[in-house]
């Protein structure tokens, strides 16, 4: 009766390890993103936590970009939850890039983006179809020639 008991004991333990040793955290995420941006010097990372909502909830941040710097922003999906990151780049008010273009569907893992003009931009994420998403976005340098 003993060894019945510890076996089940055993088992229930390695049950709750492998639903948690799994699951992706954002420091994991950053360093997937960082193997995207394989040619670009990292700079920042944005972790992003959302839940469901209608309209899907934002994330937003600000940075400040140097003319004629050309940047990499890369977006990583915890595999995890089923959300999928969308990152918008605005100039005030006005979308300069996204990861997702509505017109054919593609999501794209970064952009690269060529500053015009030293200032603030700023980056918004949001999940596809307001799902619950856990992702991370990476601001990198492109190393130019």
């Amino acid at each position: 009766m003993k060894n019945k008991f510890l076996i089940f004991a055993v088992l229930l333990f390695l049950l709750g390890l492998s639903g948690t040793a799994f699951a992706q955290t954002e420091d994991e995420l950053v360093e997937i993103c960082g193997m995207i941006a394989k040619d670009a010097t990292y700079l920042k990372d944005f972790k992003i936590r959302l839940d469901a909502g209608d309209p899907p909830p934002l994330q937003r941040f600000s940075v400040i970009l140097k003319k004629d710097i050309k940047y990499r922003f890369s977006v990583c999906n915890s595999k995890d939850m089923e959300g999928k990151v969308i990152l918008e780049l605005f100039d005030n008010n006005r979308l300069i890039a996204t990861t997702y273009v509505i017109a054919t569907g593609k999501d794209y893992p970064y952009i690269d983006f060529t500053c015009t003009k030293t200032g603030a931009y700023h980056l918004s994420f949001k999940f596809k179809d307001g799902k619950p998403g856990l992702a991370v976005g990476l601001l990198s340098l492109v190393e130019t020639l």
